[in-house]
Parts: structure tokens; C-alpha cells; sequence
């Protein structure tokens, strides 16, 4: 817990969707090609190139990735060839890998409770996250989350949006019906705040500073993710789904070497990143430019392949997933028996670091 916190701390110190999902993939990527995993590094690329297709949402952590296959083509070398389809929430990639849709995806903290329900497991660790924040003019009246009563607050539930405002009601001792919860699509409950509609929006990312410089009012952040770092952390993580997990373990493999390779780069080279996945949503016309994902990099705790190792090694993973569940069952949104290795592959994860 200490080293939650640190590690947390230390960067609150520093600066204090089913869009393209049409035919289904080939048959290389639907059909069953299941093995244990080598375990030894493979000496070359896989010979026979599997067609997937991956999730990814439109901040700096999860589309740090396909900017940086773009420019390094490491899941090239896995023998991956990735179609990377653009989501704002975790709820219908879940949907869309149960359809078959989907191989892979990126969720945020507010899908783990799917995760949890065994609607799909999740198979890497991408990056900790101090993003969230809950907005309001300054010249609202409302100062703390306490005077949220009786107001109006636009989010998108099953995100980390209303993960946060559930942390908050219990925090500050807040009924959530107390609270007029408005629930659209983030873009929507964005646009909602910045036309006025509504008295406070929960965003995250790239979104807060496209709020700022839309509205014309200075702005309070009256709750943020670094208020719980004694508590829960906030997780970003990529999925699958089980089925397809236990039917094709080789190319999960594949797919999380390839994600470890990312996470090595970006740890290393966070500028180079930041432009790869500027360059990656100017191609796909996302909208999002350099200044926006720039914005995040001290909002997020990013790792490398030894800190990675040693997080799996010492348990600190699973502790981390631990408090996070632990959250979710306090807030009763799971059963008391569900554990962390039900739905968090550490033994798929640790595999894959062993045969990196």
C-alpha cells in the first residue's frame, strides 16, 4: 500500500464506441489456434501472420500503442497484423468481443466490474492513472462536492467517470440521489457542460483541457482521482475475452510481448510517443492534436518491462488489482467471492515477461 501511494504520489508532485466494426475478421483470427506458449523467446517472427482486431480510446495512455506500432511495428514482429478501432467506453468493446468482433481492447477503470462479472479477463497492465476530475464553473456557487446537492452533473456511466462520483458520494457522505446524475456519452455530457446545460461534468484526459479552453470561466476541480491515493487506484488495462483467451493463449502471448514492448519504449521515450500518437490520430482524423495528449503525461504512472517484472514478481500487481477489487465489492457491485486471479491473467502475464 505504501508503494501505491508513492508511486502515485510522486507524480501528483511532479505537476500537480463500436466505430468500424463491420465484417468479421479472416478465419486466422476467429478460428481456434491454441498452444501453451513457448518457454523461450522466440528466435524470429511467428511464420504465419494472424489478422486481429484491437481497441483503443482516444487519450494518451491506451492510443500511446498504436502510435507506437505505427512507428516501431512491434506486434509486426509477434506476427500480429492490427486493426485498431477507435472507443470511448469499455461496456461495448466487452459486447463486441463476445460477438467475435473484437480480439483485444484498452478499458479504464469503470469496466473492471465487467472484468470482475467474467465477461472478459484482463491480460496486461498498461499504466496507473491520475486523470479524473470533476469540473465546475468557479462562478457556480459550488465550491466543494458537498454543495453537488440538488445540481445537475453530466458523465457517462460505467466509466471511470462514475467511478470517481461514487467515490466522492461516499467520501464526502453524498447520496448519489441527492445528485441529479445525467448519463450521455462523454462527448455529449462535455458539450452539455460547456453549453450549460449542466452545473458540473466528470471527464478525464485530453477532455479536460478541450473543457478549459471552451469555456470562457474559470474552472474548479472540486474532486480529483489523487484524493482516493490512500484507497483505490485507478487502472488502465488491456482485455480479451475468456473464451478466446483459453483458445488462442499463443496469440494472446504474442499480443501482450508486443504490448511490453510499447510500455519499454514509452517509459523511455515519452516525447517520441507523444508525437507518435499525435501522428496516429492526425492519420485516423481523431481529432485529438499534440497539445491535447501532451497535457496528460504527468496525469499518468507509465512502466517498463523490468518494473513490470518486478511489480508481477514481488505481488505489488496483484495488489493493485486487489485494492481496486476490493472497491468494487465495498460498493457491492460484485460478489464476495470473486478474486482477482478469476478475471486478472498474472500467470498469462507473467509468461509473457518470462518469453520476452
Amino acid at each position: 500500500m505504501k508503494r501505491l501511494i508513492a508511486v502515485i504520489l510522486s507524480l501528483s508532485l511532479i505537476l500537480l464506441a463500436l466505430a468500424g466494426c463491420g465484417a468479421a475478421p479472416s478465419s486466422s483470427v476467429a478460428g481456434s489456434q491454441s498452444t501453451e506458449g513457448s518457454s523461450s523467446k522466440p528466435e524470429s517472427a511467428p511464420a504465419e501472420t494472424v489478422k486481429i482486431r484491437a481497441a483503443y480510446h482516444p487519450n494518451l495512455g491506451p492510443m500511446s500503442i498504436p502510435g507506437i506500432d505505427a512507428k516501431m511495428g512491434y506486434f509486426a514482429e509477434e506476427g500480429l497484423e492490427v486493426e485498431w478501432l477507435k472507443f470511448t467506453s469499455g461496456a461495448p468493446e466487452i459486447a463486441a468481443m463476445a460477438s467475435g468482433d473484437l480480439q483485444f481492447g484498452y478499458i479504464g477503470q469503470g469496466a473492471l466490474t465487467l472484468c470482475a462479472e467474467g465477461q472478459a479477463d484482463v491480460i496486461s497492465l498498461s499504466h496507473l492513472t491520475n486523470s479524473e476530475a470533476i469540473l465546475v464553473r468557479s462562478s457556480s456557487g459550488i465550491e466543494s462536492f458537498e454543495d453537488m446537492k440538488g445540481k445537475k452533473l453530466a458523465t457517462e456511466l460505467g466509466t471511470n467517470g462514475e467511478v470517481l462520483l461514487n467515490m466522492a458520494c461516499e467520501k464526502y457522505g453524498i447520496d448519489r440521489e441527492e445528485i441529479e446524475v445525467i448519463n450521455m456519452p462523454i462527448a455529449n455530457a462535455i458539450a452539455a457542460f460547456i453549453g450549460g446545460s449542466v452545473d458540473a461534468v466528470v471527464a478525464w484526459g485530453p477532455d479536460l483541457t478541450n473543457i478549459r479552453n471552451n469555456v470562457d470561466e474559470e474552472l474548479t476541480a472540486i474532486v480529483e482521482t489523487k484524493d482516493f491515493v490512500d484507497s483505490v487506484p485507478f487502472l488502465g488495462t488491456w482485455i480479451a475475452n475468456p473464451d478466446y483467451v483459453e483458445e488462442n493463449q499463443d496469440i494472446v502471448l504474442r499480443f501482450q510481448r508486443a504490448l511490453n514492448k510499447c510500455y519499454d519504449y514509452r517509459a523511455s521515450h515519452l516525447d517520441e510517443t507523444i508525437q507518435a500518437a499525435a501522428d496516429f490520430a492526425a492519420a485516423k482524423d481523431i481529432g485529438v492534436s499534440y497539445d491535447d495528449l501532451n497535457s496528460e503525461r504527468d496525469q499518468l504512472v507509465f512502466f517498463d518491462i523490468a518494473e513490470e517484472k518486478d511489480w508481477v514478481d514481488s505481488g505489488y500487481m496483484e495488489e493493485l488489482f486487489q485494492l481496486q477489487l476490493d472497491y468494487m465489492k465495498g460498493q457491492d457491485q460484485v460478489e464476495d467471492t470473486v478474486q482477482v486471479t478469476d478475471y486478472v491473467r498474472l500467470d498469462l502475464i507473467a509468461q509473457a515477461l518470462e518469453t520476452q
